[in-house]
């Protein structure tokens, strides 16, 4: 139960493991389309590394750490550019798709509760 006294030996990568399997021999049966890979183009997951400053790219004198705590709270410049555009776009029709899918839910669960009252009264008007 102490420290093991010899180095561990690293781990084969996954692909030198894998790789020669007889399983990964032949393509998977059925559709192609469902195994294609899928395209990542969602601008938000890029870094933000467009138009702003490195952290340790300023040259000057050493912030204290009254400056430092306080630089978090003050907004930081950005310059304006494209690639703003496309990641404003994109958020824009994020938000709409989420508002679209929110008012469908809410068309549907106001159908389910008319419904329901219709039920109800129908019910009650039958009965006497």
């Amino acid at each position: 139960m102490g420290v093991p006294t010899t180095p561990a030996e690293a781990a084969p990568a996954y692909d030198d493991v894998f790789a020669d399997h007889p399983v990964n021999g032949h393509p998977p049966s059925g559709s192609s389309r469902a195994y294609s890979a899928v395209p990542q183009d969602d601008v938000e997951l890029q870094a933000h590394t467009h138009g702003e400053a490195t952290p340790g790219s300023s040259i000057g004198p050493a912030e204290s750490i009254a400056q430092t705590i306080a630089g978090v709270f003050r907004p930081k410049p950005h310059v304006h550019c494209d690639q703003c555009d496309v990641q404003l776009e994109a958020r824009e029709r994020r938000a709409n798709e989420k508002h679209c899918c929110s008012m469908v839910a809410l068309t549907f669960i106001a159908i389910a509760l008319c419904l329901m009252i219709l039920g109800i009264v129908v019910a009650k008007t039958k009965r006497h």
